[in-house]
């Protein structure tokens, strides 16, 4: 499953938008990852500008 540092997301939406399984979201100014949708996919750690998401 992916998970956010938020501490360096810079809340660009980019990960929202390119989730193939719609697991990522934003919910109250925090992206946050749905560990139960989460495919592993990688995508969102492909297009991170700043590499917040990472594989756990």
């Amino acid at each position: 499953m992916a998970q956010i540092d938020n501490a360096i997301c810079i809340g660009c939406g980019g990960c929202i938008d390119l989730c193939p399984v719609i697991a990522i979201a934003m919910i109250h100014d925090t992206v946050t990852v749905n560990e139960e949708i989460c495919t592993k996919c990688g995508i969102c750690i492909k297009v991170c500008p700043v590499r917040a998401p990472y594989e756990t």
